[in-house]
């Protein structure tokens, strides 16, 4: 269903024209070692980062000014980097909070995004953020 929703969501931006948000890397990032328990945020944005297999990490966005909420945050392969319930886990308002385990080696992309925030009733423009980290899994 997420899949889903973010393929409806980018079909949108396509048709409508503009998407808003960082290009990736020109060249290949340089990975960047994670520990257990290790936490991305938004400055990870484009980055590369290195994880074992039973390593877990969390992720914590804040919301950015002009949109809204960070939403559809997903791992592009559950085989590599699985979404964990984190129960003990409450976000306070503008701050998206997701974990992950990495439970078979592989690379997954952990996205997120978020649309423009408009008043209710307004002309908006059909703009959105894409926020993606690549986990390498070892």
């Amino acid at each position: 269903m997420a899949r889903l929703t973010l393929l409806a969501l980018a079909l949108t931006l396509v048709a409508c024209g503009s998407v808003s948000g960082s290009n990736p890397p020109a060249a290949t990032p340089t990975p960047t070692a994670s520990p257990v328990g290790g936490q991305i945020s938004d400055g990870d944005d484009g980055k590369t980062i290195s994880l074992h297999v039973g390593d877990q990490v969390e992720l914590v966005l804040h919301q950015q000014p002009g949109f809204t909420q960070w939403s559809g945050v997903q791992s592009s392969n559950p085989s590599v980097l699985m979404p964990v319930v984190d129960v003990r886990a409450t976000a306070v308002r503008g701050v998206t909070l997701a974990m992950f385990k990495a439970v078979g080696p592989g690379r997954s992309d952990v996205t997120a995004s978020a649309g423009v925030n408009c008043s209710p009733g307004t002309a908006c423009p059909a703009l959105a953020r894409l926020w993606r980290v690549t986990i390498q899994v070892s």
